[in-house]
């Protein structure tokens, strides 16, 4: 058996990884540094021998309890002790080697578990030593004391019984602070008021020299905040007195704050109160509804800024772990005052002072953005590691969610140096395309926060775009059979890189199979990026035109790209897309992945399983809305059982819901056409259309079928009047060639057909190779005329008769055309 001193050395040869996600989710605080100088991640290559000892050892407890072996000396307390310490330092890793988590899967299966033990021999005289050396050690010891009272082993009050007054914490030491800090989650409010009223003259009475040492300024704070992290304390007066002390060690001791400053010579002690000073006003922020004052507000907003500053000059020092704390707290606090700020367009209360919100976005917003915007693409640059678990990359998750804040006029004026590339085709000007050049790779980065919050960024820019196409839209002339134009070169060349990606990962898989991705794997981040960027192309072709549409559509379908995302989201959408919640309302239309928008969360990961499925949905949902006659195209041509999987799949589930959406969008339209009335029936999904002009009047009753889009729209006739029945039907059936063969809504198609009956009885003649006045796919009009019969066709037409008849003859009178 070990003795004290061989334990000791045991535990302190644990690699200290497992103290990152404490530190950064505030559980425990440290104000020195206890790794290595340069914190190169150790490398756990064997199993560390008190792991190994200690789960030895429990073996025999378990064999000796078995053949009724007395232990003395409290032994199987002290073992058992042991083997918690280990067990926590394993549950506490991000990244736990593969061997790590086979070796605890084997103790499960051996029955060393915390449960089993916790409930071996004295549980009382476990929670004693557990107690006692919590208070002496803090570290892993405070946080056993935790997972024992979270997982109801013992309860807050059995925890009680081992201290008698909170006095008795007090002078803080690291063991002390340490097990109040585990014990906060779980204490009454009352208890936390005490410890707060010990917190608080301490803070009032520490001079400069006092303020980072564990029982001065840096220890108190830290119980403080502590104690307001579970947002259990709402007192005004308490908040707003800790925020004037704050600023009165700010007026004393100016010095103390790390503000836009060089960090390499900063003690530990100094950094740590930083910390905890940037984390109370987080606190505040989140849990203090009283209003601040005007003072409160500068001291706030400018400190966060110069923290900001501090973070961006000191990037190379990331491989300190309080620097990165200390980056990580001061994004974080970034982040909260652009989300009140955000929630903030109105005050009609008056509880902000005047000018607050105007000064917010004109300078403090901007000023985040322009620090962390460069700060992002640099990091992601020298990233080796893109793992957003990994410790060197913490600061990613704060900082991705602040700039999913950024509006987009202040990414329309970013200061990123120019990002151009040669022989990439574009009509943007330089600053757009530089920021697609930048941006967009970064949707295929190994690390889920920056994958979001790019797209988020990008979503915002995408409606802007077509413009620039648009303005250049004359030059894409009708003289070809087929005139195409790619979307966003940036997105386009990512999604080409990304397909021979996609199909090793899900080639293999029949159409139909799901395929479970695992979350925060390789392969998740690259079907992630993969979707995204369908999901941001599909956005910006749905702000495009019906003419750039046309364009667009036409390029998606040379490349076969659409094609090959229809058969992958086959493959990821879950053959049940019900919502989680749905059943817990049998009494209402169930929730499905097609009715709920899918929330990309940085902060949360509860539902990662269900990013990639959610995702699939809302990337297909929005191909069939917004690409109908493409999805149709791929659908009609596939093979025989995809066929019946597509078609099973979207009439059970997805159909029904495009239906009503396009029948609500045609009830709720406020477009008006001059000779034509639109009214729309949800129960029998129809439109009907009447057109009218002097003494005709034409009406057309549009059905959607049960498998909508997929099956063809049917187009009826209702009244007629003043029209010759084979101009009656032309009409018809160029409604329903519009109606099937654009990627557009109904409203559009009827827009576009009534565009071409306008036109006819204008004098237009009709084409007479496609029967329509507007050409189905450019939108253009009959103007190349035959020297002979004089008769016009479409360029478009023209073009693809010539090429299909091998002559350069008129498709009526036969005479050579030119």
């Amino acid at each position: 058996m070990p003795d004290p001193r061989e334990w000791e050395k045991m535990r302190q040869s644990l690699p200290k990884q497992w103290l990152h996600r404490p530190l950064l989710e505030g559980r425990l605080s440290l104000n020195y540094e206890c790794f290595k100088a340069d914190f190169k991640e150790q490398d756990i290559k064997k199993l560390p021998s008190h792991l190994c000892t200690s789960a030895l050892l429990s073996k025999m407890i378990l064999v000796a309890l078995k053949k009724e072996i007395v232990l003395e000396n409290n032994e199987l307390e002290k073992i058992t002790a042991e083997l918690l310490y280990s067990l926590q330092w394993c549950e506490e890793l991000d990244n736990p080697p593969a061997f790590l988590t086979g070796f605890c899967e084997m103790l499960e299966k051996m029955n060393i578990t915390y449960d089993n033990l916790c409930g071996l021999g004295n549980t009382s005289g476990l929670l004693h030593l557990l107690f006692n050396r919590s208070m002496e050690h803090g570290t892993l010891w405070s946080l056993i004391i935790a997972k024992l009272v979270l997982s109801g082993s013992v309860s807050p009050d059995d925890v009680k019984q081992h201290y008698r007054r909170k006095e008795g914490f007090f002078p803080l030491t690291e063991g002390k602070m340490h097990t109040i800090q585990s014990l906060c989650p779980f204490l009454p409010e009352d208890d936390k008021k005490e410890f707060i009223a010990q917190c608080v003259p301490a803070l009032l009475a520490w001079a400069e020299e006092g303020l980072g040492s564990t029982n001065g300024g840096f220890g108190h704070l830290a119980i403080l905040n502590s104690c307001l992290q579970t947002r259990s304390i709402d007192d005004g007066e308490l908040f707003h007195g800790i925020l004037n002390i704050l600023m009165c060690w700010k007026k004393d001791h100016e010095d103390i704050f790390l503000f836009s400053c060089d960090l390499s010579g900063v003690s530990p002690e100094v950094l740590g109160v930083n910390v905890e000073i940037v984390r109370f006003l987080s606190l505040f922020l989140r849990c203090c509804s009283s209003p601040l004052a005007e003072k409160e507000w500068d001291f706030i907003l400018c400190s966060m800024l110069a923290w900001l500053e501090t973070t961006r000059e000191n990037y190379a020092l990331r491989s300190v772990p309080l620097v990165q704390l200390l980056a990580c707290v001061s994004c974080a606090l970034a982040c909260e005052l652009s989300a009140f700020f955000d929630s903030t367009t109105r005050d009609p209360a008056g509880r902000l002072p005047a000018n607050l919100v105007s000064e917010w976005k004109e300078f403090f917003s901007q000023g985040i953005h322009n620090l962390l915007l460069p700060l992002l693409v640099t990091v992601t640059g020298e990233s080796r590691d893109t793992s957003e678990t990994a410790f060197q990359n913490a600061v990613l998750k704060p900082m991705c969610e602040t700039l999913t804040y950024v509006p987009k006029d202040q990414l329309l004026s970013h200061k990123l140096p120019a990002r151009l590339i040669a022989g990439q085709k574009t009509n943007l000007p330089e600053h757009l395309q530089t920021l697609l050049n930048t941006l967009a790779p970064l949707l295929l980065f190994g690390a889920r926060p920056v994958q979001i919050a790019v797209y988020q960024m990008l979503y915002k820019l995408m409606p802007e775009l077509p413009q620039y196409d648009q303005d250049n839209l004359k030059s894409y002339g009708d003289e070809e059979e087929e005139p195409a134009l790619s979307p966003p070169a940036a997105l386009m060349s990512l999604l080409h890189a990304q397909e021979d990606l996609l199909e090793s990962i899900l080639g293999c898989v029949p159409v139909g199979q799901v395929v479970a991705i695992q979350p925060l794997s390789q392969d998740f981040c690259s079907v992630l990026g993969y979707l995204l960027t369908w999901k941001l192309i599909l956005t910006f072709f749905k702000a495009a035109s019906s003419q750039l549409r046309a364009l667009y559509s036409m390029y998606l379908r040379k490349t076969k790209s659409l094609n090959k995302l229809l058969y992958h989201l086959f493959r990821l959408m879950p053959e049940n897309p019900t919502c989680t919640d749905a059943a817990a309302e049998p009494s209402k239309e169930p929730k499905t992945f097609f009715t709920e928008e899918v929330q990309l969360s940085i902060r949360e990961t509860a539902t990662l399983p269900y990013h990639i499925p959610h995702l699939a949905c809302s990337v297909y949902h929005m191909t069939l809305k917004d690409l109908p006659a493409m999805v149709r195209l791929w659908w009609n041509s596939s093979e025989k059982r995809v066929f019946n999987v597509v078609d099973r799949f979207t009439s059970k589930y997805v159909s029904s819901v495009l239906s009503l959406q396009e029948i609500a969008s045609v009830q709720t339209s406020t477009q008006l056409f001059n000779g034509m009335t639109v009214k729309a029936r949800a129960t029998t999904r129809e439109v009907m259309a009447t057109y009218s002009i002097e003494d005709i009047v034409i009406e057309l009753i549009i059905q959607l079928p049960s498998n909508y889009p997929l099956g063809s729209i049917t187009v009826e006739s209702g009244r007629r009047v003043g029209v010759a029945v084979q101009q009656w039907r032309n009409w018809m059936l160029q409604l329903s060639t519009y109606l099937t063969h654009q990627n557009g809504s109904i409203m559009e198609g009827l827009a576009l057909w009534k565009n071409n009956v306008d036109k006819r009885f204008e004098g237009v003649e009709d084409c007479m190779i496609c029967f329509s006045v507007i050409h189905g796919f450019n939108y253009s009009l009959p103007k190349k005329a035959c020297r002979t019969c004089k008769k016009k066709f479409h360029s478009a037409c023209l073009y693809k008769w010539f090429t299909s008849s091998n002559k350069s003859t008129c498709p009526l009178c036969r005479e050579t055309f030119f």
